[in-house]
Order: structure tokens, then C-alpha cells, then sequence
């Protein structure tokens, strides 16, 4: 897959969004009309869904970002750090691992020198969510891609101790104390920082962030 425009990603990731808004809408709607003996059971069905989208959106737009950028064919030396980074994944895996001497000085001159030539950015099993996206795992995955994590960290809080804490206790086959006003709550701010993602990740996009600062 590639993806060659800005316009194309922003495609991608609207659509991608929509659907999964459209199914936590029905679900959120189900909820609010459920009847008593049924409420329960259709909160934890919902949260179980909430989390399955919140952590499927994050990890799928940061794959598809990943794509972009690397249909871009950017030299090294074109990239933001963050991109030279991903890119680099497998040589400094490759230093840490071997112990031949000759190889660590091989990766060094590469580090040292001329970056001007082609970068490969993988796309595949780059991004890792752990089936358990807590606050520390989303600022992994925006490191990634260079989303800015620290408008998210008074989220922190309420990503760990409740989303997750909640997912997990139901996961678990527990009865998690939550009425249809948390589960309001829940699905209000889960959706607001799922946008707030897509349009940081389609304005990079449109801003060139992913190009080193003062390249063209």
C-alpha cells in the first residue's frame, strides 16, 4: 500500500475513524435505551468495544502515517529524528546484539557520515500496542511518528486508571462498578483524543513535519 498525498491520508484516516465512531455511537445508543436487567450486561460489552477501538484507531493511523512517510523516499538526511530513528531500528539492533568489533565501527562511520542517500522506513510491526494501551505505550507510539504526547498528559490519569483499569476488569471476568453516565464519559473522552490524534497526525502531514527542520 502507499499512500502519495496528504489529502489521501487524511482520506484514510476519516474513514477509518467513521466507522469506528459509527459502531461506539450505536453501541453508546443501545446503552441509553437498554432496559434495566440489560444495561449492565451492554456497558461492559461496551467498554470491551471502546478499548478494542481506541487501541485498533491509534495503532492503524500511526501504521498509516508510517506508510506516508515512507512513500516520500526521503534521504536521511531529509527526515525528522524521529523518522531517521525508525529507520535505523535494525542497524542499532544490530550493534547492540553482535559482539564483532568490526561491525560496531561499520554502524559508527554509517552514524557518522554521509546521510544522504535513501532511508527505508518499515511499516510493518513497527508500531506495538501490546493489546494494553496505557499512557506510557501512547507516548511510545506518538514518539514514533512525532506527535507531540505532552498535550495528553493530563489524560494520563484517566487513560490508566479508568479505560484500562475498567477493560481490564471486565477482561478479567470481573463486575466493574459503572453506570451509563461513566460509561458517557468514557466513550465522550476515549473519541475526543482519538480525533484530536487524527488531526495531529493529518497536520504533520499537511506541515511536512516529518522532514528535518529547515529542509524543503
Amino acid at each position: 500500500m502507499k499512500i502519495r498525498t496528504a489529502e489521501e491520508l487524511q482520506n484514510k484516516l476519516d474513514d477509518d475513524f467513521a466507522w469506528r465512531r459509527k459502531e461506539l455511537t450505536t453501541i453508546f445508543t443501545n446503552i441509553q435505551s437498554s432496559k434495566p436487567l440489560q444495561v449492565n450486561t451492554n456497558i461492559r460489552i461496551g467498554v470491551v468495544m471502546l478499548y478494542a477501538h481506541w487501541e485498533g484507531f491509534i495503532k492503524n493511523a500511526a501504521e498509516l502515517y508510517l506508510v506516508y512517510v515512507a512513500s516520500k523516499k526521503l534521504n536521511f538526511d531529509e527526515l525528522s529524528h524521529n523518522f531517521i530513528a525508525v529507520s535505523l531500528k535494525s542497524r542499532l539492533k544490530q550493534f547492540e546484539e553482535t559482539n564483532k568489533n568490526s561491525i560496531h565501527i561499520e554502524i559508527i562511520d554509517f552514524l557518522l557520515g554521509n546521510l544522504s542517500f535513501r532511508a527505508q522506513i518499515p511499516t510493518d510491526d513497527v508500531i506495538k500496542t501490546q493489546s494494553n494501551l496505557n499512557s506510557l505505550i501512547l507516548r511510545e507510539v506518538l514518539s514514533v511518528i512525532g506527535v507531540d504526547y505532552s498535550q495528553f498528559e493530563l489524560k494520563e490519569k484517566f487513560i490508566d486508571t479508568q479505560l484500562l483499569k475498567i477493560r481490564n476488569s471486565v477482561a478479567h471476568g470481573q463486575n466493574p462498578d459503572i453506570n451509563e453516565i461513566d460509561f458517557s464519559v468514557l466513550y465522550q473522552e476515549i473519541t475526543n483524543l482519538m480525533t484530536v490524534i487524527k488531526n495531529d497526525i493529518s497536520n504533520n502531514a499537511a506541515l511536512n513535519s516529518y522532514r528535518k527542520k529547515n529542509t524543503a
